[in-house]
C-alpha cells in the first residue's frame, strides 16, 4: 500500500508542483514528513497518512485481505 500511495504522490508533485517543497508550502504540510514518506524512512501514524491523501484530493482507503 504505501509504495503504491508514495509513487502517487511522486506523480501528483511532478505534475502539478515544481518541487515538493512547493507542494508542502502549498497544501500546508511538513517538508520533512513528505521527505520522510518519500523515502520510506519511517513508520506514520494514520493522521499523517490521511494528510497526505488530502493534500492530494485524494481519500485513504486501507483494509484487509
Amino acid at each position: 500500500m504505501f509504495l503504491k500511495m508514495r509513487e502517487s504522490l511522486k506523480l501528483y508533485i511532478s505534475k502539478n508542483y515544481s518541487s515538493t517543497e512547493e507542494f508542502c508550502w502549498d497544501k500546508d504540510v511538513n517538508k520533512a514528513t513528505v521527505s520522510n514518506f518519500l523515502n520510506g524512512k519511517k513508520d506514520f501514524q494514520l493522521s499523517t497518512l490521511i494528510k497526505i491523501a488530502q493534500a492530494m484530493e485524494k481519500n485513504l482507503k486501507i483494509g484487509l485481505e
